[in-house]
């Protein structure tokens, strides 16, 4: 396995990251979105941060799904901080 493949996210998790918003905004894109989905916990929510708009994508993909993953699936190892 190449090191892009071993660090490379799935092309099947899915993520949405929110930047700019404020809180009202954010919970109401939430709440349609969830809504309008068959699976909302399928999906990472994210939004930028100081430190995380300094990743790449894939970087940045990996961690919130990693860190959705514990929190939100109860799967996988709790995240470092």
């Amino acid at each position: 396995m190449s090191d892009s493949a071993a660090t490379t996210p799935p092309l099947n998790e899915k993520v949405i990251y929110f930047h700019g918003f404020d809180r009202s905004e954010l919970f109401h894109l939430l709440d349609i979105i969830k809504k309008n989905v068959d699976n909302p916990k399928e999906i990472a929510f994210c939004t930028s941060t100081k430190n995380n708009l300094q990743l790449r994508v894939h970087e940045l993909i990996r961690e919130v799904r990693k860190d959705h993953n514990y929190m939100v699936l109860g799967t996988g190892p709790k995240p470092e901080d």
